[in-house]
């Protein structure tokens, strides 16, 4: 299963408005312990408004409707709020509706204690009833409400108790409305959760926001960092990032410059001395030759076994060298070779017939193909790629050529069906002196410079390549290369 990728600036928002929840619920956890909070709380906002408005209109409805004809206006309530209502008298007892039963701690809040005379007389017939005089909402005293919540099952109640009677003579009673729900929101009655969930966006907008500047900066500076160290990774020692910053991530840029300073050094040095080396190794390689073919001319023929092997070792030192300076000069090759508009076609015909060696090569190269490069090392990058190709696969079928245009690019690939390389060795093809397991024979495998040189000589033309095991069996080397002006 695929990992989900989180910036770090969305971990540090979430971790930030966790703890913020975190604090909140330890707070109303304190609170209730202390203060023994309820869920009447719920009932000093807009909830509480909502559920006195549908009391005020369930008693006028009932007013105005004769007493045997309130269970009717009860079902519709119910029906329309989505809520299960009921009446209950002072007594404690249901009055109407269908709640089959009361928890103790709900029956409790049902006494009302109100005497059932200071209650206008329930409608007859069809009087209707007087309009109540008009108060200010300010000066009306607030009706008794209750809230609470019942387990096995879970269910909340809300009551509040009605300016509103039902029977007759002694068994008039006081009536309370009560309403259940099986969730805290009932349908949103009780409680709304929209305006919190637009609180959570306002919060979470605003603490982003706030924290941008910061995370902002701290995340730059990062993505800096790492791009500089894929650029060291890649050899290129000259980068450097800004560290105007005077904190730990300051520091670090520093360090990544120096370390990269130092890298630069180190590898440029490595690079001369073996360079160096190279060209001294050429004279006396050569001396050595020329004293061999005297000593071939005077020895005798028991000798000749003996100098025909030092002839062998003499000739393997010489490639060895002429390669290590072929290394060290590709990376000087922008400076030194000028771009040229090169024949694609013609230039792949001339490096297969100087290193097929008879091998069948299939060419797919579109006629007249051209493109702005160096010359040179694009020749030097083909002919190392083939001659590879025939070394170890040419027994095992064709290779194939092929030349094509993607995203404004030049993709050169070079397919063979040999045993190709384990999977472990694909990704170290490209580094210089390395040779996969199967090479590694004096007669069968070269220095390990090839390919190095394959890549430096691709990169001086502003490309890349890369090398993937093809199915069943086989290689494939594709060399992207833009065409520059």
């Amino acid at each position: 299963m695929a990992r989900i990728r989180l910036p770090l600036y969305g971990k540090v928002l979430f971790w930030f408005l966790a703890n913020l929840l975190l604090l909140a619920v330890l707070g109303l956890l304190f609170l209730r312990m202390e203060f023994r909070l309820s869920l009447d709380w719920m009932l000093a906002g807009p909830g509480g408004d909502r559920i006195e408005h549908l009391a005020e209109e369930l008693t006028e409805e009932c007013r105005a409707t004769p007493e045997d004809q309130w269970t009717s206006v009860l079902e519709r309530y119910s029906a329309s709020t989505g809520l299960t209502l009921a009446l209950y008298g002072n007594d404690g007892r249901q009055v109407l509706g269908s709640v089959s039963e009361v928890p103790p701690e709900v029956r409790i809040k049902l006494i009302d204690k109100r005497n059932a005379n200071d209650l206008p007389p329930p409608p007859r017939g069809d009087r209707k009833p007087k309009p109540r005089e008009a108060r200010p909402p300010n000066d009306a005293p607030p009706k008794p409400r209750f809230m609470l919540r019942s387990d096995h099952p879970t269910r909340y109640w809300a009551g509040i108790h009605l300016s509103l009677a039902h029977g007759g003579g002694p068994e008039r009673r006081p009536l309370t409305l009560v309403m259940i729900s099986e969730t805290l929101s009932g349908g949103g009655l009780f409680f709304d959760p929209w305006p919190w969930i637009w609180l959570a966006a306002g919060g979470l907008a605003l603490s982003a926001l706030v924290w941008l500047p910061l995370v902002g900066g701290i995340t730059r500076a990062i993505r800096r960092l790492n791009e500089a160290a894929r650029s060291v990774a890649r050899g290129r020692f000259e980068v450097r990032v800004p560290n105007q910053r005077q904190d730990e991530l300051g520091e670090l840029a520093t360090s990544v410059n120096a370390m990269a300073a130092q890298l630069g050094d180190y590898v440029a040095q490595q690079r001369r001395i073996t360079s160096d080396v190279a060209h001294e190794l050429c004279s006396p390689i050569a001396r050595m030759q020329m004293a061999l073919g005297v000593l071939e001319q005077r020895g005798t023929p028991e000798q000749e076994t003996y100098l025909q092997k030092i002839d062998a070792e003499l000739q393997h030192m010489a490639r060895l060298v002429e390669e290590i300076l072929a290394f060290s000069k590709a990376e000087t090759l922008p400076g030194n070779e000028p771009r040229v508009e090169i024949d694609l076609p013609g230039l792949i015909e001339e490096v297969v017939a100087r290193e097929a060696g008879g091998q069948e090569i299939s060419l797919s190269v579109p006629e007249g193909a051209k493109i702005t490069s160096l010359q040179g090392a694009l020749d030097r990058a083909l002919g190392n790629v083939l001659r590879n190709a025939v070394r170890y696969a040419g027994a095992s079928g064709p290779i194939r050529i092929e030349v094509s245009q993607q995203d404004g690019q030049t993709l050169v690939r070079i397919t063979d069906q040999g045993p190709g390389v384990t999977a472990d060795a694909l990704p170290r093809l490209f580094e210089p002196f390395y040779r996969p397991e199967a090479a590694r024979g004096r007669h069968s495998g070269g220095s390990g410079l090839g390919l190095a040189i394959v890549k430096r000589c691709v990169e001086a033309c502003g490309g890349t390549v890369t090398a993937a095991l093809r199915s069943p069996q086989g290689l494939e080397v594709v060399m992207s290369l833009p065409n520059l002006p």
